[in-house]
């Protein structure tokens, strides 16, 4: 059977694809890890996952002119960059040429923002990023049940709305959640005001562009999180200290983060404890090597939020990470679930002090509790 012309388009995309996944394995060999197992099969099933994501971005929701919301990180399974199994991610593309209706409820939801940003750093041909306006809670109105209506446009002022330069390219919402297994947001909505209500049909070189985008995005982003978790962990080994934002991150005022790298050994639990700031959020997510949380969806304990754990009598909070529950009084115990090294990070938000003073130890459990 011959195809017509027009249906052999993609060829190239689709070789290109099945090119990347098969030199995937040798390429991912190359990058730096640790000798384990659990390690080795998380880095592969991550290039799987960002391979949907991929697909999903750059032929699903893609067309500006069309919006939708995307979730990268999706009901605790999929995982992306560091996620925290409290927040819920949605983004969608937009354009300064359009104007966009964003409505939602902030019923079941703490706290949420609303983040305009310019550039594409999703893959190899990744251009600069910047920040171009943001809103939290604190600059909606919301009706009597939660409900929000948002305005997303080129010169926008006041409350109830970003704005948008001629760069814009992605809204990004970040929704808190008290506890992410009970707790069931609304999803949002984005529209654009006036044109089309349909998008018009796809075409072979929009899915060709699209496909080789999904495979460059698989391959960048599990490439560039190795690297650049390989460097953490040289850096802040069983330490935590500020990330530094050098733009590619760019969060709102009032966000910041601690990070590092937790190794703990059989035997050993890692000791964490700070004094969290006045009226600000925190979580911290102890996450594995690839930069994804750990597994919480059926009640483990692997993150802690200010909405789950309170401080004791002097005002401090003290975590232990370890493999088996040390039982050391006052302290949160947080699982591994079979790791024995990856990333950790703090998130700060509505946080206008100085970060916490925080202190980390590895300590010995036999010795801790008199164990010979």
């Amino acid at each position: 059977m011959t195809l017509p012309a027009q249906a052999s388009v993609p060829t190239e995309a689709f070789t290109y694809l099945a090119d990347m996944i098969r030199d995937f394995p040798e390429k991912f060999a190359q990058l730096p890890m640790p000798d384990n197992a659990i390690d080795a099969a998380e880095g592969n099933r991550l290039f799987l996952r960002y391979l949907t994501i991929g697909i999903e971005q750059f032929i699903e929701y893609t067309d500006p002119a069309y919006p939708d919301f995307q979730q990268k990180t999706r009901a605790g399974v999929r995982k992306f960059a560091g996620d925290s199994p409290a927040q819920l991610y949605d983004s969608s593309p937009v354009s300064s040429k359009y104007q966009y209706i964003v409505t939602g409820s902030m019923a079941e939801t703490e706290l949420i923002e609303l983040t305009v940003y310019s550039g594409d750093l999703s893959g190899a041909n990744k251009t600069p990023r910047r920040l171009i306006d943001a809103i939290t809670e604190a600059e909606i109105d919301t009706t009597t049940d939660g409900n929000f209506t948002l305005t997303v446009a080129a010169g926008h002022e006041g409350r109830n709305g970003v704005k948008l330069d001629t760069d814009a390219s992605v809204l990004s919402v970040r929704r808190y959640l008290r506890d992410p297994r009970v707790d069931r947001p609304r999803p949002l909505s984005i529209r654009r005001i006036g044109g089309p209500v349909n998008p018009p049909p796809l075409t072979a070189d929009a899915l060709a562009t699209g496909l080789e985008r999904a495979a460059q995005f698989a391959w960048f982003n599990t490439r560039t999180w190795a690297q650049w978790v390989g460097t953490t962990k040289t850096e802040k080994f069983n330490a935590l200290s500020p990330m530094h934002d050098s733009g590619d991150i760019f969060t709102p005022a009032g966000h910041k983060y601690l990070n590092g790298y937790w190794a703990v050994p059989e035997g050993y639990a890692l000791r964490i404890s700070f004094t969290p700031p006045t009226g600000a959020y925190w979580s911290f997510v102890p996450m594995n090597y690839w930069m994804e949380s750990l597994e919480w969806r059926f009640g483990n304990r692997v993150f802690t939020t200010s909405f789950d754990t309170e401080p004791d009598e002097t005002g401090r909070i003290e975590l232990v990470l370890a493999h088996d529950d040390p039982k050391i009084p006052g302290a949160t115990w947080m699982e591994t679930l079979g790791h024995s090294e990856g990333t950790m990070a703090f998130r700060f938000a509505r946080c206008h002090n100085e970060l916490p003073e925080t202190t980390i130890e590895l300590i010995c459990l036999a010795k801790d509790s008199g164990q010979e």
